[in-house]
């Protein structure tokens, strides 16, 4: 039950419990089954996991996808599982598989360091995100894509379930996977030109508006990382910046933004229709989860701040 502040009418509060302990590990994104009863969870450090809180005596985290076979029979890890979406017509599980760059501590704090294999990733510059399918049923997981993104983060699937909206981190791009219909199997980019880098997209299934989490603004300096040319020069570049020590690695500047965007249909193309923007990160900063609520809002997650945030944008 969410209530006003006396004090700010800007700042509402919420009564928070405890109902589950997901272990040793590092949770990302993750979402409810359509009974509102199992959580799947992406967790960087183990893989693809579920908690069913009706579980008896007490709810217990289950590890569902580690590692996945191939077509070619080989086995191949789940290195960086980063966000979730359930298809609502077959109760599919599609999640990210963000980078093969495996996550390790940092010697001096001795704590997992899940920021540095995406740092890694934006200095290498190669599409090495992955989007999978688990599928309850059966506990197959299968690759529906390879070299899809340059760190390949949000999932987020239409009412339908006939295409998978999904964001490449540093290449700041939407991209749109087809699973049925004329364009079954084939992969797209819908949307460009964002002012920052995206992380999590949630899709409404009450329209074509989709919103994308923007943690960092996409800076001069990385963007030019990008395009340089001759393609030997940039390998040259990027060897050099991938040896310098940990404690060097760029980090990103305070800020917070959300994009609201249409994600195209048989009647209009995909469109960017509202920026939302905190460009020096004062009230809200390192977006990386959107949701949209039951009540129309949009709650907000941040790895920096210690609240939700919630954008009212109707």
């Amino acid at each position: 039950i969410q209530q006003k502040s006396e004090d700010d009418a800007a700042i509402m509060t919420a009564k928070v419990t405890e109902v589950a302990d997901l272990g040793i590990g590092r949770p990302l994104g993750g979402k409810f089954d359509s009974n509102n009863n199992c959580l799947y969870f992406a967790d960087v450090l183990k893989g693809l996991c579920r908690i069913c809180l009706d579980h008896k005596p007490k709810p217990v985290v289950e590890l569902l996808a580690s590692r996945f076979q191939l077509q070619d029979g080989s086995w191949s890890d789940v290195t960086y599982a980063d966000d979730v979406d359930i298809g609502p017509r077959t109760g599919h599980v599609y999640f990210s598989d963000a980078t093969d760059i495996k996550v390790d501590r940092d010697l001096h704090t001795g704590k997992w360091d899940i920021m540095y294999p995406s740092k890694l990733e934006a200095i290498r510059g190669l599409k090495t995100g992955r989007l999978l399918r688990y599928k309850p049923e059966t506990g197959e997981v299968d690759l529906i894509a390879s070299g899809a993104a340059l760190f390949a983060n949000g999932v987020a699937v239409d009412a339908q379930e006939n295409v998978i909206v999904f964001t490449s981190t540093f290449e700041g791009k939407v991209m749109k996977y087809h699973l049925n219909g004329e364009k079954e199997g084939q992969l797209e980019t819908i949307l460009t030109d964002f002012p920052g880098f995206l992380d999590g997209i949630d899709c409404s299934f009450h329209s074509s508006l989709c919103f994308v989490a923007m943690p960092a603004p996409a800076t001069p300096d990385l963007k030019a990382l990008f395009t340089i040319r001759p393609p030997v020069l940039s390998r040259f570049i990027r060897s050099i910046l991938m040896l310098l020590p940990r404690g060097l690695a760029p980090d990103a500047k305070p800020y917070g933004g959300v994009a609201i965007v249409h994600r195209g249909d048989e009647l209009s193309k995909p469109s960017i229709k509202q920026m939302y923007q905190d460009p020096t990160g004062r009230d809200i900063s390192t977006i990386t989860g959107v949701t949209e609520g039951r009540d129309g809002k949009v709650y907000l997650g941040s790895l920096h701040n210690d609240f939700i945030g919630v954008l009212d944008y109707q």
